[in-house]
């Protein structure tokens, strides 16, 4: 399942598919591009296994 997520600061959030709670994850990066980092953050809710991510801009551009 693919939870909604969300950032606030340093902590990020996502919310069970199922009751609608938000739990702060730890996510783990996934992605990156040029532009963009992309992590995920698995968590158990509900009986649920569920991830979220989470994308931010880069501050710098990587080129390599």
């Amino acid at each position: 399942m693919m939870a909604t997520g969300k950032m606030e600061g340093n902590k990020y959030w996502a919310q069970c598919e199922k009751c609608g709670r938000w739990l702060e994850v730890l996510p783990q990066p996934a992605e990156a591009s040029a532009y963009f980092m992309q992590w995920q953050g698995s968590f158990s809710c509900c009986g649920l296994k569920q991830t979220a991510s989470f994308t931010r801009e880069k501050d710098e551009i990587d080129f390599h």
